[in-house]
């Protein structure tokens, strides 16, 4: 597969603020670097309150004379009826800033609030590709969970769990204006979290590697070296408590891995993704890293014969082996602790839904 000649533009505006127990200077960031003093904040479950990270942010926050209100309860595959609850809120209480606390589908329902807070209709109409924003709310990021990249992407993915939807769209106004990226705030992920997260992090650059290519193509070394490097910190991640520098790295490839430079100069196409929000869309007890663990093997072995070449590349450079097939990388998938196949899973998946994401996976 070729990569058409295009001009390209590239933008990444995303402030990071990386280190250890930084999570303590929010406030202090909010209204030095920014000049905020109103901020609505947004979460998922009670695990922030439970580690401390909840209080410790409200302290920082009420340290600088920053007003806040909140809404908590944001599920995995983020549900529209959540983000139209939270664009009320907004509007009554008027921030300068919404701030995400947690990870990609936190995250992902702060972008669609953002963009719902100054536009009249549907905030889902973004992701049906109805209309683009024209204006949004600005959005801070404190980053729990490295997985999606969201906190340094142009992404946004909502769900309508009523009509089996899910979609994403791609804006330059879904970066948020800065993420707080603490990988202590990381120790207390549960195990099949992180794993869930590696996988998910890994395809962003494996889609975009697999993208259509020119010979030399500069994203290919830098998408290679961004999956080698998540798969020789995974062993670390997982089995290694509260170790600061696997968990920084996890945090920071994560970012790279999904913030536009490992497909810089070519055009992404997302087909794993797309299958796998599908499924989702249909099966929402599905989550996405396990959903993505399950297609990436049968994108490679689907696709055997018109990407062998890469295929061959992939295997050499970020497993180290010399092979052509999706072996090295079930291998991998084999050592973390989430289900190897359909079957595993804690609730069933109907036989033609499966045939129909495989097909999807097929490159035309």
């Amino acid at each position: 597969m070729k990569n058409k000649n295009c001009n390209y533009q590239y933008c990444c505006p995303t402030k990071l603020y990386i280190g250890q127990n930084n999570i303590d200077e929010i406030g202090k960031i909010i209204t030095q670097d920014y000049g905020f003093h109103k901020v609505f904040l947004v979460y998922g479950s009670d695990r922030i309150k439970k580690d401390g990270t909840y209080q410790r942010v409200i302290n920082s926050l009420d340290e600088h004379q920053i007003s806040h209100d909140e809404y908590c309860g944001i599920e995995a595959n983020p549900d529209i009826k959540d983000v139209r609850k939270i664009v009320e809120r907004l509007r009554e209480y008027n921030p300068d800033l919404i701030l995400a606390i947690g990870g990609g589908s936190v995250i992902d329902a702060c972008k669609s609030a953002a963009h719902g807070y100054y536009y009249k209709g549907d905030p889902l109409d973004f992701n049906k590709h109805k209309v683009q924003p024209l204006n949004s709310l600005k959005v801070g990021v404190i980053l729990t969970i490295a997985a999606s990249g969201s906190e340094m992407s142009d992404s946004c993915v909502i769900s309508d769990r009523d009509k089996n939807f899910k979609g994403g769209f791609n804006d330059e106004s879904n970066y948020p204006l800065f993420s707080l990226l603490d990988p202590t705030l990381t120790y207390s992920v549960p195990k099949k979290q992180l794993a869930f997260g590696l996988i998910d992090m890994f395809s962003h650059s494996f889609e975009r590697y697999f993208s259509p290519s020119e010979e030399h193509e500069a994203s290919d070394y830098l998408a290679l070296a961004t999956m080698r490097g998540i798969i020789d910190i995974s062993d670390s991640v997982i089995k290694k408590e509260n170790d600061y520098p696997s968990r920084k790295a996890m945090m920071i490839l994560g970012s790279l891995s999904h913030n536009g430079i490992t497909s810089i100069g070519k055009n992404k196409c997302f087909i794993v993704h797309q299958a796998e929000h599908y499924l989702s869309g249909i099966y929402p007890e599905l989550a996405h890293g396990q959903g993505i663990a399950l297609l990436l093997p049968a994108f490679i072995r689907m696709n055997s014969k018109i990407l062998r070449e890469k295929i061959h590349t992939f295997n050499q450079i970020v497993f180290s082996q010399n092979d052509a097939s999706e072996a090295p990388l079930v291998k991998y998938i084999s050592t973390l602790p989430i289900a190897q196949t359909f079957s595993e899973l804690d609730f069933k998946i109907k036989a033609e839904d499966i045939t129909h994401v495989e097909k999807m996976l097929c490159i035309r």
